[in-house]
């Protein structure tokens, strides 16, 4: 287990720990709990620190911790997936080799710092709601990143493009059985320790109350998680048969894109409910 932690920690993170030179591909699907344990810590940071006229800040610098602590892992992706397709602007005459070129190229175009701004001006927003706290977020920052993973396994195994020989991802040496535990036990010991920390923050009250009336709302249930995750998939889907691959710039703009939708969906479905 202590090699699976390490080998995700030290892929997402790209820290010289000890023992990461013992790789276990398997490890990379605790990526969504790992990152989300750290941005519960930046997040809880910020909350100590600043101001009580400021304490909302704390959701903004959560996230600005974990990015710099992953070198942007997931921002960089998104960034190259949209001067990929902002090169072939869904034009089926340009070139496989241009597009997958525009990947691996370091420079920053202007369909990638458009994606770039319009992303973080959505996350300033968002931190701005008060119903956004450390908490929440950090539950839309596991299931984010748990549906990145776990599309990209569905796909791996379903969609002929995605074991193209462009395809350069983790999945390749993955038995899909491993990781679908894995990805559960992040998605179920996340939501543990988010309770957790809510109960300790004493919100509890607030997370029993607010929780059952919003999953017992079909309808308010569909548009916070359900539609953002099937539009999330669909998108990815595109992209892939686009690119004719699946790689790790694609699963990071699905990264940020289901992270846009859900909090949209959930700010939308709270909204209903007040």
């Amino acid at each position: 287990m202590f090699d699976l932690v390490v080998s995700g920690w030290s892929f997402f993170f790209r820290w010289p720990v000890a023992n990461a030179s013992v790789f276990r591909e398997q490890g990379v699907f605790l990526g969504p709990l790992l990152q989300m344990c750290v941005y519960l810590i930046c997040s809880a940071i910020g909350f100590i620190i600043l101001p009580a006229r400021f304490e909302q800040w704390s959701v903004f610098l959560g996230w600005t911790g974990l990015a710099l602590l992953t070198g942007f892992f997931h921002e960089d992706g998104l960034a190259d997936t949209a001067d990929s397709l902002g090169v072939s602007k869904f034009d089926s005459g340009v070139s496989l080799e241009k597009i997958h070129s525009t990947f691996k190229d370091p420079r920053l175009g202007t369909f990638g710092v458009s994606a770039l701004v319009l992303f973080w001006l959505s996350r300033y927003s968002f931190s701005q709601n008060v119903v956004f706290t450390p908490l929440v977020c950090a539950l839309v920052c596991l299931l984010s990143r748990a549906t990145s993973l776990g599309l990209g396994l569905y796909f791996y195994s379903r969609v002929p493009p995605s074991r193209s020989a462009r395809s350069s991802h983790v999945m390749q040496n993955v038995d899909i059985r491993s990781a679908v535990v894995h990805l559960l036990v992040a998605v179920i010991l996340g939501v543990a320790l988010c309770f957790a920390v809510g109960t300790y923050a004493n919100s509890s009250a607030w997370a029993l109350e607010h929780s059952m009336n919003f999953f017992l709302n079909w309808k308010v249930t569909f548009v916070g998680f359900f539609l953002p995750i099937m539009s999330t998939s669909v998108l990815l889907l595109l992209m892939v048969r686009r690119t004719e691959a699946l790689n790790g710039d694609l699963l990071g703009a699905a990264v940020c894109t289901a992270e846009v939708l859900i909090m949209t969906g959930i700010a939308l479905g709270i909204e209903s409910l007040v």
